[in-house]
């Protein structure tokens, strides 16, 4: 058995066993100063730095990839996704502070923040996400002498991977494990810190039996039990990241590799050896079915198998921007739920790809954000970007809403046997044609003149057109168009746009002379955020919630 990190090839069991006997009691965790960390619950003024900038169906952008193939940006996407807000980074007293972390749970995100360079400043941010398209600030708490690298929640509490300014705090050491109970939105309890071995605590992970923490030069990985009681700590080289699942614990070095261990004996599964990486840069790993996920830096990011560490694929950065420093290419972080995978890319933005094939990924391609992208995360169907100053942007997969599904009972809509679409974003229903289909899809502009329906989830990017006499039916989830950026619903003469379940449009809808809106069923809700133009002729009939009162 061999050591996973360090510059000897030592025994790593050996060591682990000794340090669990050395460590089986803790010192207690310390509170730091009240002075030192600032707490604020005015969810009205923090939720001013977010925007609708830039909101709405993002388009992917589908370059080639090293095996030669081409997915053609003329095809529909399989998968839809809106761009639901942006969060400016909080500024405190004169510095603008910068994402580095997001994790979810439920109705809330959780987001850590610090300072670039030798300033000890940080942040965490807690988010409201019930509502989907109009997220909350509820909490911020800022540490005015500690940077925050990394968090995680689990069972009622926030754990903080720290960097602590030891002139400042009563800590042993600058890296530490903070905890801090969370309910509701809000903190609950003191923050408290347990110094452990380096400069800086980068990554950590909790399950309900034990959390475990990385720190980078001169650090250790450390494990607490729950009552968070030291069990072991073991010096490792430039550790990067620490993640949980498929009970195995995986951890990645910048110098010595991954190691997977067996969480209960804490004995070495596997090693994969990986080429030595950029000192201090941020890279995180993942683990879904089975399989390793890992930001490789330059090289993109590695599939593996979880088992014996074999190489499944490498999925290179997809695209290579001019004008742009080589070393700011980068995949910093990985995100893997549901066979999709995203990497935060960083100058070269977000990639997405269907790893349900593990052996053969599918590259969807680059999603249309401005920035760099430092971190992302994927969970519950949002997707949290982070840009380092420029804060935060939060994305939903947009999909069928199960309270929707009462709606095959309605004789005018018939959507069972339908088959998913695989055209053109571009799709033109002449007069004389009738389509339907199901499933989850992606369009960039349709014009409608005879009848169209589509069951599922739908997004359209650009322009909808529903001509003279044309029938449009959407049922399940619908989003349309970006915000302030001339994209419009045109509902003309004779004809009618026909919807049944959740509907979020950020262009502007027209409904000329003639044109008919209509809701079908019970528990629609329509969300507009351009603006609207009803003209004299035009109707609106139906049951529906209007949340943001465009259709009065």
């Amino acid at each position: 058995m061999k050591r996973i990190f360090g510059k000897k090839n030592i025994g790593f069991l050996i060591a682990f066993t000794l340090l669990l006997l050395a460590f089986s009691c803790n010192d207690d965790p310390g509170t730091p100063n009240d002075s030192s960390i600032i707490i604020n619950t005015d969810s009205e003024h923090l939720s001013q730095r977010l925007s609708l900038d830039g909101s709405g169906v993002i388009g992917i952008t589908a370059p080639s990839n090293s095996s030669g193939r081409i997915w053609d940006d003329d095809d529909a996407e399989e998968i839809a996704l809106v761009l639901i807000s942006q969060a400016s980074s909080p500024v405190y007293e004169g510095n603008t502070l910068q994402a580095t972390h997001v994790d979810i749970d439920d109705d809330y995100a959780y987001v850590a923040y610090n300072t670039a360079g030798p300033t000890y400043l940080g942040a965490v941010e807690i988010l409201d996400i019930s509502d989907a398209y109009k997220p909350r600030i509820v909490a911020q708490a800022i540490f005015k002498n500690a940077d925050i690298s990394a968090l995680e929640y689990r069972d009622g509490v926030l754990f903080l991977a720290m960097a602590v300014d030891v002139d400042q705090s009563e800590v042993t050491d600058p890296a530490n494990l903070g905890i801090v109970s969370v309910s509701n939105g809000q903190f609950t309890s003191d923050f408290r810190l347990i110094s452990v071995p380096g400069f800086v605590a980068t990554d950590v992970t909790a399950t309900s039996q034990f959390t475990a923490l990385v720190s980078g030069s001169n650090g250790a990985l450390t494990l607490f039990d729950r009552n968070l009681n030291k069990l072991s700590e073991v010096p490792g080289e430039d550790l990067r990241s620490v993640t949980f699942g498929e009970n195995r614990l995986a951890i990645l070095s910048g110098t010595q590799g991954a190691g997977i261990l067996n969480p209960n004996s804490l004995t070495e599964v596997t090693r994969i050896a990986l080429d030595a990486d950029e000192p201090q840069a941020k890279r995180t790993i993942d683990i879904e079915d089975d399989h390793v996920f890992i930001a490789l830096g330059r090289k993109g990011a590695g599939i593996y198998r979880l088992s014996n560490g074999r190489e499944e694929s490498l999925l290179p950065i997809p695209i290579n921007p001019e004008n742009v420093e080589a070393g700011d290419i980068v995949t910093n972080a990985v995100s893997v739920e549901d066979d999709l995978l995203f990497m935060a890319n960083g100058a070269a933005g977000i990639s997405i790809a269907d790893v349900d094939d593990e052996d053969d990924p599918k590259l969807y391609g680059v999603l249309d954000l401005d920035g760099s992208s430092n971190f992302v995360r994927f969970e519950d169907k949002f997707i949290f970007v982070a840009t380092g100053q420029g804060g935060i942007q939060i994305l939903k997969i947009v999909e069928r809403d199960e309270d929707d599904d009462d709606d095959e009972e309605n004789e005018d809509i018939n959507c069972t046997g339908l088959s998913p679409y695989r055209g053109s974003s571009n799709l033109n229903i002449n007069g004389n044609e009738n389509a339907a289909f199901a499933g989850s899809a992606q369009l960039k502009n349709v014009n409608i003149g005879g009848e169209f329906l589509f069951c599922g989830s739908l997004a359209i990017e650009q322009n909808l057109n529903v001509n003279s006499n044309g029938l449009m039916t959407v049922v399940g989830s619908f989003a349309f168009g970006q915000y302030r950026k001339n994209t419009s619903i045109n509902v003309n003469s004779n004809s009618t746009l026909r919807l049944s379940g959740s509907t979020v449009i950020y262009g502007d809808l027209r409904l000329n002379s003639g044109a008919t809106l209509e809701f079908v069923g019970d528990n629609n809700t329509i969300t507009i955020y351009g603006d609207v133009q009803i003209n004299s002729g035009a109707r609106i009939i139906g049951d529906f919630k209007d949340t943001e009162g465009k259709l009065d």
